[in-house]
């Protein structure tokens, strides 16, 4: 019968500082647990910007898969977002013929708290050809 009283008497000895030590635990499971970071992909479209007087006739794609990673919130604000649907890059200055171009990952948008964690294909191929009749300089002969 000693025993059973003595396992009583631990379990209700400072009874109020065990349940406050309970809650503040189960809350920072709870907070940690949350805490958690999801990984998912989004597609976002390549403008590619040429001189006056050239055009893009052939890519390799016309769209890039960026891979990333952050809180749930944060990643539903990056999928919902009118900002990072599309990437504009200026090769005005690459000239005619077959170039290659680097995906910068600092042009891709995203919300405070997602981190980049890979884009595919980091790098496009693209075929710039100067179009017929047009003068380089824009401006037509008077």
């Amino acid at each position: 019968m000693k025993r059973s009283s003595s396992w009583s008497r631990i379990i209700t000895e400072n009874f109020s500082y065990k349940i406050v030590a309970l809650f503040i635990s189960l809350i920072l499971w709870l907070t940690i647990l949350g805490r958690r970071d999801f990984v998912l992909s989004k597609n976002i479209d390549i403008d590619l910007i040429t001189s006056p007087g050239t055009q893009v006739v052939a890519q390799t794609t016309d769209h890039i898969k960026v891979k990333v990673s952050g809180p749930r919130s944060s990643l539903k604000k990056f999928l919902e977002s009118s900002l990072s649907q599309n990437i504009s890059l200026d090769i005005s200055q690459r000239g005619e013929g077959v170039i290659y171009v680097d995906i910068p990952m600092n042009k891709i948008e995203v919300p405070l708290g997602v981190r980049i964690l890979g884009v595919r294909p980091n790098q496009i191929q693209a075929e710039v050809v100067k179009l017929k009749g047009q003068p380089v300089d824009g401006k037509e002969g008077q």
